[in-house]
Order: structure tokens, then sequence, then C-alpha cells
């Protein structure tokens, strides 16, 4: 053991080391000596790198025989970051409900201690002197925020029972939330401790992992909204947030609270352990598609298509309006640190294979954004709750597609339309954006690409979303998406057609990203190898070809003049694909998605 260590000492010496390179031995090499070794360097990476890469940690840690260097890792990383702790603690909780691995069980206990009686405040001040029992306090803290974020989760739940009105009842659950937190406040108003006073005027959730830690002071139940999917209720909610170390600029409303605070929801019953099936409801007679007549549907469908007042703006108000309309009725909106974030909740929704493509899009935007590759994609941050709940932050400004058509059937139209004089900006930002993620539909093999699941901002960018499939598995796993992404005659035709200046300028992006990604394909193939054999992630039905596919989609064999005719020969075959048109068909039969 110490003969291949001594190699590697050298090879790792120095303190600033990316973190790809750590992982990538910590991956191949299996020696609990050199496991221990290497996971003691990445105590000199960014908190913000573990973060991102925790869950292939957590997958090598409880797939080795000796694993106490990695508990041991997690647990002084949530000494050192309390907000990090907790995002470990959820997706540790996550995974224990699928896995009867004693590691986990051991890791998740030994995390939870120390994220309860660990000596790092949320925030250091010198008020900190004056609480008496400070591991209680943190107990308590840590369950309010269990609380919280669960009871989102539940409504979730709760929503698929309600038949009629599901947005007013959205409300009202929120309303209850909401007076829940401002009452949590109120009760523990009544310590004498200045310290539990500014800890629980909101809950610290991990939704992002900055410098600044923000409480969620505020739910408004007016912003609550419910999206109609078929098998559950998702709903988008704002979360109003301001700065922990902040002071209080104003004297808050004070109120007595005799008693602790109802927690209303807590007592209405949902089945929460379960996850419904993706395919159960969406996909229910694809098969039997297939066989349909292709072109009766086609023209069945030019027959129904109603087009809503295009003098309408299919965007509403916009998000940086919504902030300000939001701020002027807030009673937190005088904190100079005052923010709204919004985000979609989720229950019986497995998330993690979503972020594991969120992974992937994030480290290939930091790899074209080094490149200076002119590409758009925009990835969102997904927080996971348990292995069937979880968050997912909102794109502003973003409807789909789906949306689109209703107030114009035509795509180039809408943009010639909406946009006017501007239209050659928002044409170049459709472009930027569409050679963006046409490279991440690729490299992911991403299906279920229908118009429901790519949207248009207000600034002409497509983003993608919804990453229920990709690497080997398809809907129906029928694979009815052969095609490599999705490029249809109306895109191709808002970039001027085949021999237009603004298509040409997508194949060059595209031939340019792919070869920036090219390089980085060990990097990109490794956040894939690390999840393996990823039994409780669909995308890894077959995970060996999984890895493998993945990895050669990158043409590694190939020459840079050889790799231009497989990016050619690519967009030729995505181009009006028949097989992707015949899918928009399915959906728009099943689920009424306009395409």
């Amino acid at each position: 053991m110490s003969n291949d260590l001594c190699p590697l000492q050298e090879l790792f010496a120095g303190d600033e080391l990316p973190i790809e390179f750590i992982l990538s031995y910590l991956h191949k090499r299996n020696s609990p000596g050199i496991q221990a070794f290497l996971v003691n360097k990445l105590y000199n990476t960014t908190i913000q790198d573990i973060s991102f890469y925790f869950p292939q940690l957590l997958t090598m840690a409880w797939q080795r025989e000796d694993y106490g260097a990695y508990s041991r890792f997690f647990i002084d990383i949530a000494r050192k970051n309390y907000v990090l702790g907790v995002k470990m603690y959820w997706t540790i909780q996550a995974e224990m409900q699928k896995q009867t691995s004693k590691k986990i069980e051991n890791i998740s206990h030994d995390l939870e201690k120390v994220i309860v009686q660990g000596h790092n405040p949320l925030f250091s001040q010198e008020i900190l002197c004056d609480i008496k029992d400070f591991n209680t306090i943190k107990a308590e803290y840590f369950t309010e925020q269990f609380k919280l974020v669960h009871t989102m989760v539940k409504i979730s739940m709760l929503l698929i029972k309600e038949a009629l009105d599901k947005d007013t009842t959205l409300k009202a659950y929120i309303t209850h939330l909401d007076t829940w937190l401002k009452d949590t406040r109120f009760w523990y108003s009544r310590k004498n401790s200045e310290y539990v006073k500014h800890l629980f005027r909101g809950i610290v959730l991990p939704l992002d992992l900055n410098e600044s830690i923000e409480q969620i002071v505020r739910i408004p139940s007016e912003e609550a909204k419910c999206f109609k999917t078929k098998a559950r209720v998702p709903y988008k909610i704002i979360l109003e947030t301001v700065s922990i170390i902040e002071k209080d600029p104003i004297s808050l409303d004070d109120q007595i609270i005799e008693n602790p605070p109802n927690d209303y929801l807590d007592n209405l019953s949902v089945d929460s352990d379960s996850i419904i099936d993706k395919e159960s409801a969406r996909f229910e007679g694809i098969e039997e598609y297939a066989n349909r007549n292709f072109e009766a549907d086609k023209g069945v469908y030019n027959q129904v298509i109603v087009i809503e007042d295009i003098a309408n703006d299919p965007w509403g108000e916009r998000w940086k309006e919504t902030k300000i309309r939001i701020k002027q009725t807030s009673p937190f909106g005088l904190y100079n640190s005052w923010n709204a974030k919004a985000y979609i909740v989720k229950g019986h929704d497995d998330l993690r294979q979503e972020l594991l493509a969120m992974q992937i899009i994030k480290k290939s935007k930091e790899i074209l954004d080094q490149g200076n590759v002119g590409v758009y994609l925009r990835p969102y941050d997904i927080i996971i709750i348990s292995h069937n709940s979880g968050i997912i932050e909102c794109v502003p400004d973003a409807v789909s597609l789906h949306t689109i058509k209703k107030y114009n059937n035509s795509l180039p139209q809408f943009f010639i339309t909406h946009w006017g004089s501007k239209f050659e900006e928002a044409q170049k930002n459709f472009v930027e954006s569409m050679a963006g993620y046409s490279l991440m539909c690729y490299i992911l093999n991403l299906k279920d690409r229908h118009n429901g699941n790519i949207l248009l901002d207000s600034d002409g960018h497509i983003v993608h979303i919804d990453f229920g499939f990709f690497l080997t598995n398809s809907p129906g796993k029928l694979n009815m998406e052969s095609a490599p992404f999705k490029f249809t005659r109306e895109m191709i035709e808002l970039m001027g057609g085949y021999g237009g200046e603004m298509f040409n300028y997508f194949k060059i992006l595209f031939y340019q990203g792919f070869l920036v990604l090219r390089k980085y394909a060990g990097e990109l193939t490794l956040l894939i190898e690390m999840m393996l054999p990823g039994d409780n992630l669909p995308c890894f039905y077959d995970p060996n070809r999984a890895a493998k596919e993945f990895k050669a989609r990158f043409c590694l064999d190939l020459s840079d003049e050889q790799c231009l005719r497989c990016v050619e020969d690519l967009i030729k075959v995505a181009a009006e694909n028949w097989r992707t048109q015949q899918y928009d068909m399915f959906q728009w039969i099943t689920n009424d998605i306009l395409y």
C-alpha cells in the first residue's frame, strides 16, 4: 500500500488541485489507504465544489468497504457549513429510503448529530453568548426546517386528491403555511436571547450556498399557482428572504403566542412514500400510437388549433416587476437584503435523476463559457428533499412552446410579430440557445422533448426542462425519438432556412461547442461513471451501456476535421426528423400539447 501511495503523494503535491482530478483517482483507486489520502485532499477544495459533487461522493462512500474517511469528511464539512450539512443530510435521507446499507444509516446518524450538536452558529455575533442551551435551540431549529420543507412537499401530494379548484385550495394551504411561519417567529420572540429571536425570524433552507445565508421570512399565498399534469400536481411558490446577518431595520409587529404554532397541515393524511410512475399515465397507449396513420392525425390537428389574441403578452408580468410589486406590500420590504425567488415544489417525483442531468448541463456551461463559445444554457437549481420529492428553481420570464402555440401556430411568425424591430436580436438569442441545448440533447441522449418541456423566455432563448428520460431510458422504452436532438421545420425556418445566415451560425456554434466539450469528455463522463450502477435512477436502465455510449458520443477517436463531418451528419439527421414529428403528434393526441 505504501508503495502505491508514494507516487500519488508526488502527483498530489500542493494544495490547489482541481476537484475533478482528485475524484478521478478516488473513482479508480479502491485501496483504503489511498482512498483516505485522496479524501483528505478534498479538504482543500471549495464548499461549492463539494456541494456540486456530493451525490457522486455519497455513491462512492457507500460502495467502499472502508467508508470512514468519507464519513469523517462529511461531518467536518457539516461543522464548517451548516447549510451544506442540511443539504447533505437530506440527500442521504433520500438514499436511505431506497438503500438498506448500514453504512448510509451510520453516516446519516453522525451527520444529524453534528448538525444539531455541532458548535457552528448560523451567524457569528456577540449575542451568541446569551444562549443557555445552544444544542436545544439548534435541534428545535433543525426540526422547524424539516417541518417547513416537508409541509411544502405534502401540499403537492394533497392537491392530487383535489378534484375541483386546485389553485384556490393551494392558496388556502399556503396561507396556513405562511401563518405557521409567522407564528413560529412570534413564539420564539418570547425568548430572552437576542440570538434566538434573530435566528427564528425566518427558516433557512439549503437553496443557495452563497456567502450570505438567506432566511425565508414570508410566503405570499396569492402568488402560488398549480401546474397541470396527468399524474401529479407540482406548484409554483414565491419565497421572500432576507440575509440572516441583517439586523431588523424596524420593529416587527409583536404578537403574543400562548401556545406553540399549530401545524394545521400536519394533521392531514397523505401517502408520502410513493413515487408515481412517469410512464403509467402520460405514455399509456404509446405502442398503439406507433401504428397510427400519422398523416390523418396531422390533418385533424390542423383543423382544431385555436389561436389566442396576439395582442396578449404570453409572459405576462415580468419577474422584475413581480418582485417590485411584492416588495411594496411586504412587511420585510424595508430590509436592504430583501429578495424573492420562485420555486416549483414537486411531490411523488424522484428528482435525483433530474439533478444528474442538471449537473451535466452546469458543468458543460462552465466548460463552454471558459472556451468562449457563444452558446446559451440556463441551468437551474434542484434541491432533493426525499426519495420522492424536491424543489426546483423557476426559470423567470419563460413559458412553454406549447403556450406560445396558443398565440401563433407559426413560431417564426410569432417572433416577427412579437419582437418587431428587435427580431434579429431575438433570433440570435434563439439560435445560440438552440445550439447549446441541441448539444445537451445529443450528449445526454435526451428524450421526451415535446413542446411542454421546452421553454421560450422573453428574450427569445429556448430552455429545456424536465429530464425524466435520458441516457438509456425513453418513454415506453421504445426510443421513438431517435433523432440526436429536436430540430423541427419551423425552427429551421426561424433561422432563415437551410441556406440562411443564422442556420450557418447555428452549425458553427454547434461545431465549436462540440470540439470544446470533447476536450473535457473525461470530466463529464466521470459524473456518470461515479453514479454507477445507479440502481435507483431510471436513466441507468442499462448502466454499462449508459456510460459507454455517453463517452462514445464525444467521438474521441475522430480528428477535428472528421468531427466536422460528424456534426453535419447529426444536424442532417435531426432536421425535420419524421420520428420527432411523430412524437409531437403523440403528445398532442394524448396530452393536448400543441406543436
